[in-house]
């Protein structure tokens, strides 16, 4: 039996399946598994013997020691041998995760990442609960975006990304636990429709208030700030920044998640960034860089396109893509250029749930400085975070005090 595998991500090719059938075992496909995009290959012989190719990942030298070492770690943990295993302390075993989910049960369900569903998993052995999320497309698309997750997320150490809790890897199994944001998705408090149904999301706080321009504010500075860090140093791309993937905690911290496209920054022989090529390009429509959905170019720059969305999303209320906008203005971006050629139209097209409530000279520039992020030249995104920052010194005006009048 031969599989061949490769990084580029791909979509899952089955729809949400009954929560009871992710108990059951996948079977190894007999099948050969063509990958026109590379190669090299790795060829399971038999249960005891691997061949690995050095440079699965195209030279990414992170991601083909994660595969190696990965792989190592399953075969040596039949011999109950971890030696080889890159991230030491990070094990959780299939059937944790199935008694922390109650088996799966849509009470804990919580939503669908890039390659699966998302369940609430409670973990006795760490004390902890996590968010697990389970592997069912067993494709090579998905194994490479498993992959692109863990190595990014056990190397991460910030407060505005997720923090990993752990994962299973195995030949049938495959699941990344990370730790479990109680206020849930950072769209589910912006967009009803996209809230959790009532009877899933166990432990999700479904008091969803309005986000106040200050709230907002931290956020949009948290988020800015986990990109630096990404970018500066863990060398890495996202390549997916949008609300659906910044989770908040129970103080409306705000995390990023959702690393499964992410794809090391490149460097020429001067240290200097330039743009990488994808094969297959993926993203969110209305939030993917141009470069990257025409040309299919990569770079932190597209992080900063992003990133610029995302303040319009955030402070607008309105979707980054919307079929129902009139025709050429379906894309968030294309409609606010034309509205905010003027600065008195600003105020008109910001989220109507925040009222009057935020200071008109600071909205200006938090706009300026969006509409700066998805323009062709674009600054890096530490010089946008400290834009960002800079905006919280502007004063939030108050309601004035009404009195009662008393008639004499």
């Amino acid at each position: 039996m031969r599989k061949l595998f490769c990084c580029h991500k791909g979509e899952s090719s089955k729809g949400v399946e009954e929560a009871e059938e992710q108990t059951q075992p996948l079977q190894p496909s007999s099948q050969s598994v063509q990958n026109p995009h590379a190669s090299t290959s790795l060829s399971i012989i038999d249960e005891n013997e691997v061949i690995f190719d050095e440079n699965l990942f195209d030279g990414n030298e992170g991601l083909n020691l994660a595969w190696r070492n990965l792989w190592k770690s399953y075969e040596d943990a039949k011999a109950s041998s971890s030696s080889d295993d890159p991230y030491p302390g990070h094990k959780i075993t299939w059937s944790e995760i199935v008694q922390g989910t109650l088996n799966f049960r849509n009470i804990n369900y919580l939503g669908r990442g890039n390659f699966g569903e998302v369940y609430r998993c409670d973990i006795p052995r760490l004390n902890k609960v996590g968010a697990a999320k389970v592997q069912k497309n067993q494709s090579e698309e998905a194994h490479g975006e498993f992959l692109a997750e863990i190595t990014t997320l056990h190397a991460a150490n910030h407060p505005n990304l997720i923090s990993l809790l752990g994962k299973c890897f195995h030949q049938d199994h495959r699941a990344i636990v990370y730790e479990f944001m109680p206020r849930g998705s950072l769209d589910h408090h912006l967009f009803p429709n996209t809230r959790p149904s009532r009877g899933c999301g166990r432990g999700i706080i479904q008091e969803y208030k309005v986000l106040s321009w200050t709230m907002r504010l931290r956020i949009a500075v948290g988020v800015a700030k986990g990109l630096v860090y990404l970018h500066e140093e863990l060398k890495m791309v996202h390549r997916d920044v949008k609300v659906s993937n910044v989770l908040l905690d129970k103080k409306f911290v705000p995390k990023l998640t959702d690393f499964g496209l992410a794809s090391v920054i490149v460097e020429d022989e001067n240290g200097v960034e330039k743009r990488s090529e994808i094969t297959l390009i993926k993203g969110t429509p209305g939030c993917t860089a141009p470069e990257t959905e025409e040309l299919g170019l990569v770079s932190s720059k597209s992080d900063v396109y992003s990133y610029g969305v995302f303040l319009f999303v955030l402070f607008t209320g309105k979707k980054a893509f919307d079929s129902k906008r009139s025709s050429g203005k379906e894309k968030l971006t294309d409609w606010l250029r034309e509205v905010c050629s003027r600065g008195d139209n600003i105020p008109l097209v910001v989220d109507s749930a925040m009222g009057n409530r935020f200071p008109g000279e600071g909205l200006i520039k938090l706009f300026e400085t969006a509409l700066m992020c998805v323009e062709p030249q674009r600054p890096e995104m530490r010089f946008v975070e400290s834009m960002v920052s800079d905006i919280a010194v502007y004063e939030v005006p108050t309601c004035p005090t009404l009195t009662r009048r008393h008639s004499i």
